[in-house]
């Protein structure tokens, strides 16, 4: 019997490969390279998060030893990775009951997906991806910022918090050689209202 973590890893691998599709151009560009493979596959990628996503909520306990670091940012990353994680557990649920296949195709994801009438929480979710984009590159410009990511990893350690700590590291070595965010970020948010509204038929 298929069982509700096979629908997830499923649905992750699925959405994996949806964005490396749509924003293959992107990837194309050098400087963005590195951001798209940490946002479609750190962050939507067909792996396991518990740890990474249980940690993340004791981050805080980081941000004395991130200068730079505030708590609006701490809790911005932390809305999103619960926010995600419950879209994407109630999206699995309903294939589960649907008892799609494993190897689901676009239209039925698209179908799945519009029956949990959730419009509003996908859009906050892509407007919380466009301020974490944001967020990531302006604290990247910091180089202290990076030596303390690099130079805090035993410290994580012992506070229980090295898979969320290397999701940071990850995330701001992937923006460093960024030059300007401007065409990713906006690309992202343009291209993912689209096809929100194309999938709930909304024209407004």
């Amino acid at each position: 019997m298929t069982t509700f973590k096979q629908y997830r890893l499923a649905l992750q691998s699925f959405q994996s490969k949806r964005l490396s599709r749509d924003y293959s151009d992107l990837a194309e560009i050098p400087q963005y390279q590195p951001v798209g493979d940490f946002f479609f596959n750190e962050m939507y990628g067909p792996h396991d998060f518990s740890e990474r996503d249980a940690a993340a909520r004791r981050l805080h306990q980081l941000t004395q030893v991130l200068p730079g670091v505030g708590m609006r940012d701490v809790n911005e990353v932390l809305e999103l990775l619960e926010l995600t994680k419950n879209l994407d557990d109630a999206l699995a649920q309903r294939m589960l009951d649907e008892q799609t296949d494993l190897d689901f195709d676009e239209p039925t994801y698209e179908y799945c997906y519009r029956q949990l009438d959730n419009y509003d929480e996908r859009l906050h979710q892509i407007k919380l991806v466009d301020n974490s984009i944001y967020n990531v590159f302006r604290l990247s410009r910091s180089h202290l910022l990076g030596i303390a990511l690099h130079s805090s990893q035993i410290f994580a350690r012992l506070l229980g918090l090295e898979a969320a700590h290397t999701f940071l590291v990850k995330g701001y070595d992937a923006v460093t050689g960024v030059h300007d965010i401007d065409q990713f970020a906006e690309t992202v948010y343009k291209r993912e209202i689209v096809r929100l509204k194309r999938i709930f038929d909304r024209h407004d």
